[in-house]
């Protein structure tokens, strides 16, 4: 995989980016957030979609190049996730067509908007060894059963355009998408999360919980630990474990309140505890804590607790695939790994013709087949934990009813990415089975 970084590589795209740079920047506009706007770098989202298919590039050994205009501003406000997903899937079908392919993504400003500015990407696939008639393209749109239609969707929702042109050695993927590069902070940054915890392995699991959500996570190993630092950052909220030795969390926490009080600021605080009775809680809240969680803690509860309390919701919430779908597994078949691996060989050879079923249906807008087809797919992922793509085929399943038809694409886009990388994981994680 080549990476090459603010360098227009083609002369019409150059040019795109030179008139761009002589064209003045508008005064700054407001642009109401959308739900799942933030800021986000559009280089490090490409990099990121290039890394999720990497191990499927290795095995098919094409050439991927990535070439980012140095017009691209270093930070942009939009939904970085959806546009990671709709790269994710385009780049990983694309390489799916041929293993003898050349794959080049390229970043350009279109045009500055009042409120920012309109990014295009370009995917330019060439193979020597596939006949482009093979491949159904209509000049302009997209070809059935390969997650354009759907991508396409979510994109026209997003305020942009896909494009497909056909080549005579290739295929030309192009979309744009607008983004505000108004009101960003030069340091956009999470505020992190002070995990006060006196036991070592409780310490490890919960900062790796919290990091998988996307936080920030400093550590205390004791209450008096956590007030030496309590004024080193700007705390987003504070974990604390009540059964510490010394100074235990209702201690810790009544000093933090007075010292907070002093200084005229309060961070949430939220209790950890093996203690569960109603009393235990009532403890906590008159020490001046704001919520309450009963060890062992759910990932899932500990991030939208922490989501609910801080307002800053996690980036994820849902377990990682890899290794937790690596244990889900081998948990189910209770330690058969040779059962296990059976399992992931069916799936393996299930889930895309299902995948694949989907975005028929999607075309067709046929919500009826897409419903069974969520449920079954749903079924056969639940072997692998209540994951992300597990929890997206179930919201599928259960409402797409009351789904527009923007949050229907929007959903299934989510759901074909994530389980199309979970595929990868596994197809990484476990040798074939004889």
């Amino acid at each position: 995989m080549k990476h090459t970084t603010r360098t227009p590589f083609m002369p019409w795209r150059a040019q795109y980016s030179r008139c761009a740079s002589e064209t003045p920047l508008p005064p700054s506009a407001h642009q109401t957030p959308q739900p799942g706007d933030g800021p986000f770098s559009v280089e490090e989202v490409c990099v990121n979609a290039l890394k999720n298919i990497h191990q499927r590039v290795r095995r098919k050994k094409p050439l991927i190049r990535l070439e980012i205009d140095h017009s691209i501003p270093r930070l942009v406000r939009g939904n970085g996730a959806q546009l990671e997903n709709i790269l994710h899937l385009l780049l990983s079908n694309v390489v799916a067509l041929s293993s003898e392919s050349q794959v080049q993504l390229s970043v350009v400003v279109r045009r500055f908007t009042p409120e920012g500015m309109e990014a295009l990407f370009s995917i330019e696939w060439m193979s020597d060894t596939i006949s482009m008639p093979s491949i159904p393209v209509v000049e302009g749109s997209a070809p059935p059963g390969l997650s354009f239609s759907i991508c396409s969707s979510v994109i026209t929702s997003m305020g942009g355009r896909l494009e497909v042109k056909k080549r005579k050695e290739g295929l030309e993927i192009s979309f744009f998408l607008p983004f505000s590069t108004t009101d960003i902070p030069d340091n956009p940054r999470t505020p992190p999360v002070l995990l006060v915890e006196d036991n070592p392995m409780n310490r490890k699991i919960i900062a790796a919980s919290l990091e998988h959500g996307g936080y920030a996570v400093r550590a205390a190993a004791s209450g008096r630990e956590a007030l030496d630092i309590l004024f080193d950052e700007n705390w987003g909220i504070i974990l604390m474990d009540i059964q510490m030795p010394d100074m235990d969390g209702l201690q810790t926490t009544l000093a933090i309140r007075a010292e907070e009080k002093r200084r005229g600021r309060r961070t949430p605080i939220v209790a950890i505890t093996a203690y569960a009775r109603p009393e235990d809680r009532d403890r906590c809240m008159a020490a001046g804590m704001d919520d309450y969680l009963a060890k062992p803690v759910k990932l899932e509860t500990l991030l939208s607790t922490v989501g609910k309390v801080s307002g800053t919701p996690p980036a994820r919430m849902s377990p990682a695939r890899g290794e937790d779908a690596h244990s889900a597994i081998i948990s189910f078949t209770e330690g058969d790994k040779e059962l296990a691996q059976k399992v992931v060989g069916e799936f393996l050879a299930l889930a895309p013709t299902i995948l694949h079923s989907m975005r028929q249906a999607f075309d067709k807008k046929d919500r009826q087949e897409l419903r069974l087809l969520s449920h079954r797919l749903k079924g056969n992922l639940a072997y692998f934990g209540e994951g992300e793509a597990f929890l997206l085929a179930e919201a599928l399943h259960k409402e797409i009813d009351n789904l527009s038809e923007e949050a229907v694409a929007a959903t299934l886009l989510s759901l074909l990415s994530e389980t199309e990388r979970l595929i990868e994981d596994l197809e990484n994680e476990w040798e074939p089975s004889e």
